[in-house]
C-alpha cells in the first residue's frame, strides 16, 4: 500500500511538472512573424508578398457604432500588377494557435504563383491582428474579414482555403457571399458542433487560478476551443446559403478534429457540389505534411476552372457566329 501511494504521488507530481513546463514554454513560443521578418523570409524569392493592414469599427446588435476600439486586421498578398488583375484569388485562413505565417511555403511555390494571386490573413486576435484580443464568435470573425472579400470583388474567381478553425470562418464567409465565393477548400476543418476533441486540460487552463499563467497565444486558442460548439451552432441554420463548390481534405486518423466533420458537411451543403479527399495515414497535420498535395489540388481546381472558361468562351463564339450566319 505504501509503495502504491508513493507511485501515485510521483505520478501526480510528474504530471503537474509537465503541465507547468508546457505553460512556461508556451510563453516563449511565437507563431507570428513581424513585417520585417516576412520581408526577410521572402528576400531571395521571385515574388515578395506585400503586408497590409485595415481597420474595422465595431458595431452593436442594433447596428449602432460600439464604444470598443476598432479592430485591426493584417494580411499579405502577392503583387497586384495589371496582368495579375485577371488571375484568380486564393485566400488562406489559418486555425489555432497560428498566424498567416502558417501558409508561407505556399507563397514560395512558383507553379501556384503563376496561376493565382495569393492572400493570407491573421485572424482576429492572432499574428498582428490585435494579438491577444480574442473573438470567439465565428459570425463576428467573418464580419471582420469581410473587407478582404470586398477587396477582391472584381477577381474573376475567388477561392478560400480554410484550415481547422479557419474552416469554420471560411464556411461563414461563403454563407455571407454566395455570389462571390466560387470555391472553398476545407482542410482538417472543424464544421460540426461537438465534432472535435476538447482535452480536460482546456477546462483546467480556463480556471481563474491557472488562466493568468497561460500564454496569450494558448489562451486565445483555448477561449475559441471552449466556445466553438456554441459558435458553430449559431451558424447551423445558414449552411444552405453556401453555393460555392466545395473540396474537403481530412485525415482519417485525425483525433483532434474528427473525420465525421466531412459527413456533417455533406449532409448540410445541400446547394453545393462537394468533393472529398480522405487521407488514411494523416492526422491533423495535412498543411505541414501534405503541402504539395494541397497545392496539387488547388492547381487542379484552377485548371478545371480554366477549362470551363475556355469551353464557355468557345460556345459563345460559335453561337455568335451562327447568329451572324442566320442573319445573312
Amino acid at each position: 500500500m505504501k509503495l502504491f501511494t508513493q507511485i501515485f504521488r510521483w505520478t501526480i507530481f510528474t504530471i503537474l511538472i509537465l503541465i507547468v513546463g508546457v505553460l512556461v514554454a508556451a510563453w516563449f513560443i511565437d507563431s507570428r512573424q513581424t513585417d520585417k521578418e516576412i520581408a526577410e523570409e521572402f528576400q531571395g524569392q521571385r515574388i515578395h508578398p506585400t503586408v497590409h493592414y485595415y481597420h474595422v469599427s465595431q458595431q452593436q446588435n442594433d447596428g449602432t457604432k460600439s464604444n470598443e476600439e476598432p479592430r485591426t486586421i493584417r494580411f499579405i498578398e502577392t503583387s497586384a500588377s495589371p496582368a495579375d488583375s485577371t488571375l484568380p484569388v486564393v485566400i488562406f485562413i489559418h486555425g489555432a494557435p497560428s498566424s498567416l505565417s502558417f501558409f508561407k511555403e505556399f507563397f514560395k511555390d512558383t507553379m501556384l504563383l503563376n496561376r493565382a494571386r495569393l492572400v493570407a490573413v491573421d485572424r482576429p486576435g492572432y499574428g498582428y491582428s490585435d494579438f491577444g484580443r480574442v473573438e470567439t464568435s465565428i459570425i463576428r470573425q467573418a464580419k471582420l474579414l469581410q473587407p478582404l472579400i470586398d477587396r477582391y470583388r472584381k477577381a474573376p474567381y475567388l477561392m478560400i482555403v480554410g484550415s481547422s478553425y479557419g474552416g469554420s470562418v471560411s464556411a461563414r464567409l461563403a454563407m455571407n457571399n454566395p455570389g462571390r465565393v466560387n470555391h472553398v477548400v476545407f482542410v482538417s476543418s472543424a464544421l460540426g458542433p461537438g465534432l472535435e476533441r476538447t482535452y480536460p486540460i482546456s477546462y483546467f487552463a480556463d480556471s481563474p487560478l491557472i488562466r493568468w499563467g497561460v500564454s496569450p497565444l494558448l489562451r486565445l486558442a483555448n477561449d475559441e476551443k471552449l466556445a466553438h460548439r456554441h459558435a458553430l451552432e449559431a451558424i447551423l441554420p445558414d449552411w444552405p446559403k453556401i453555393r460555392a463548390n466545395i473540396t474537403m481534405l481530412h485525415g482519417q486518423r485525425d483525433d483532434l478534429v474528427y473525420p465525421t466533420n466531412v459527413w456533417f458537411a455533406q449532409q448540410h451543403l445541400v446547394n453545393a457540389r462537394v468533393k472529398q479527399f480522405l487521407l488514411p495515414e494523416n492526422r491533423h497535420d495535412i498543411v505541414f505534411n501534405k503541402r504539395e498535395y494541397m497545392t496539387e489540388i488547388i492547381l487542379n481546381i484552377l485548371t478545371q476552372r480554366d477549362v470551363k472558361e475556355t469551353v464557355s468562351a468557345k460556345s459563345l463564339a460559335i453561337k455568335a457566329k451562327t447568329n451572324e450566319t442566320n442573319r445573312l
